[in-house]
């Protein structure tokens, strides 16, 4: 597997040495990559003959969207795309100092994984190359605010709260709703937004509230329950340790009280947590991005990628392919400042595109998001 990644990143660095040499002549769309690859280190002579050459880990996610990207035009009859390398590097040194440099040609659009600590170089670039950048990664809601040019191709943390305690309210508007916290800094803030998101849609209503988990026991949490009504047990943590003493609690005392427990995206990585538990206690989680196996388009596309790089895809494989996609279709409308969008591609993945403008003078946004239930061994969407 790792020498078929050596030749994606071999036609990388060659596919950028050419188009960089007649780039301004071409054409064609022109798709840049801000994204780290580490081409030289990646490149550099292997002593040990032995051993295959080491794919340093950190850059197999801008790899593999790539890979996915080349997957989309190389199903294509008609158009030519042409992709632009800005090699991030390693660092945080090295993202700042090629995000510095001038931009010798501008492409139609971007895409952009730089980390979190060089966000504030990346809407400067935004503003210089005035073409819109979609960000793979997740952007503070300050930077949405006030950058036109910048796009998410999956909702912000803030968007996917929202839009998941809504869908609760939606979905059994006669609920109680009970948020569990235990005096952490960072889950207080969760909490508090999520407290006032529910608080907002049942008109302040004594259905909801919140409890302290710290020092609970069963007789005290009962007491905030509804022995009629569902009772919502919202639990916004990426402590593993910390929920299953909550699973345990629920799953050793619930009887026949109405729960469904619910979470945060982190939770799909837990590991210690019984599914069968989490699956009676009617979890359920959201996210941003969900692929589901069971789609015939999505069998098709694993194995295309795997006949083509002997690796299994990530989901930054779907929405390289998906992404590239979307925008030789709708080219034409994607600009700085558009304010209507297409959204009629149905993704590969089974997601959709929702892209809609936070706000006047603000970034551009994926709204669509899923809400997933446990259902023993996999996650069902719920939503449509």
């Amino acid at each position: 597997m790792k020498k078929i990644f050596l030749i994606s990143l071999l036609i990388l660095c060659s596919t950028y040495l050419s188009w960089a040499q007649d780039i301004s002549t071409s054409k064609e769309i022109k798709i840049g990559l801000l994204m780290s690859f580490q081409l030289k280190e990646q490149l550099i002579d292997d002593t040990n003959k032995v051993a295959e050459p080491a794919i340093v880990n950190s850059v197999l996610p801008s790899l593999q969207f790539y890979e996915g990207a080349l997957m989309a035009i190389n199903h294509l009859k008609d158009n030519k795309v042409k992709f632009v390398i800005t090699d991030l590097g390693k660092d945080s040194t090295s993202t700042v100092t090629a995000l510095q440099k001038a931009i010798n040609d501008t492409c139609d659009f971007y895409f952009a994984m730089v980390p979190s600590n060089c966000n504030l170089m990346l809407m400067k670039f935004i503003k210089r190359c005035k073409r819109p950048v979609i960000s793979l990664n997740s952007i503070p809601q300050a930077l949405m605010k006030v950058n036109s040019g910048l796009w998410l191709a999956t909702p912000s943390n803030l968007t996917q709260l929202k839009q998941f305690s809504n869908y609760l309210f939606t979905t059994d508007s006669n609920a109680n709703y009970l948020v569990i916290h235990r005096n952490d800094k960072k889950e207080e803030q969760l909490v508090n937004f999520i407290y006032s998101e529910l608080d907002s849609l049942t008109g302040k209503s004594s259905r909801i509230a919140k409890f302290n988990f710290k020092a609970a026991t069963w007789d005290l949490l009962k007491s905030k329950l509804s022995s009629k009504k569902e009772n919502y047990i919202i639990v916004p943590t990426n402590d593993e340790s910390f929920l299953t003493t909550v699973v345990e609690l629920l799953v050793a005392n619930k009887g026949n009280y109405k729960i469904t427990l619910c979470g945060l995206p982190s939770w799909e990585g837990f590991e210690s947590i019984s599914p069968l538990e989490l699956t009676g206690l009617k979890t359920t989680i959201f996210n941003g991005y969900f692929i589901d196996y069971n789609l015939a388009s999505v069998k098709e596309f694993r194995q295309d990628y795997i006949d083509e790089y002997h690796a299994d895809p990530i989901a930054n494989s779907f929405i390289g392919y998906d992404m590239v996609n979307y925008i030789l279709q709708n080219s034409e409308s994607m600009k700085v400042d558009t304010e209507v969008f297409e959204n009629n591609y149905q993704c590969v993945s089974g997601q959709s595109f929702l892209f809609e403008r936070s706000n006047s003078g603000g970034c551009v946004e994926n709204k669509f998001f899923n809400v997933l239930r446990y259902d023993t061994d996999r996650l069902v969407k719920q939503n449509k």
